[in-house]
């Protein structure tokens, strides 16, 4: 009886994580059914106000900057940790260089499902309270790193 009762707990469990935690979880049903969204030309519905901007700010001081840096400039003890081990290291978020794109469409994608080999960078998506207007927040936020 403890190990059925342990296996449907197990079931629930990761039929919940499956089904995701929230109902406004940032694939959409087109990305679901296969049709590739183009995040290039896709617009930030937010706009940069301030409200957005530290909304923004504090989400990534709790998620990016540990390795991002405090200012976004990639200089981090994570950073270093990360170079010694001759892992990707994060990028600067100040400079011209943005590699993974630098329309607001495409770095809400590299926030949202991650980027580098094997995923170094975890991306946001399905993580539990993190929904679009958090991850567009924190995309405004971003561009406001920029020098």
């Amino acid at each position: 009886m403890r190990h059925s009762l342990f296996g449907i707990s197990l079931v629930a469990f990761v039929i919940f994580i499956d089904s995701g935690c929230s109902s406004k979880q940032s694939a959409s049903a087109t990305e679901a059914a296969g049709v590739r969204t183009d995040f290039k030309s896709l617009k930030n519905p937010i706009a940069s106000t301030p409200k957005s901007l530290e909304s923004g700010r504090r989400l990534y001081v709790r998620l990016c900057a540990e390795c991002h840096g405090v200012v976004g400039d990639g200089v981090s003890e994570m950073a270093s940790i990360l170079e010694k081990s001759g892992k990707i290291t994060p990028g600067n978020l100040t400079d011209d260089t943005w590699t993974l794109g630098s329309t607001d469409g495409e770095i809400f994608e590299v926030i949202r499902d991650g980027s580098g080999s094997n995923l170094a960078m975890k991306g946001l998506n399905g993580r539990p309270g993190i929904v679009d207007e958090d991850i567009w927040n924190l995309v405004n936020y971003v561009r406001s790193l920029h020098k």
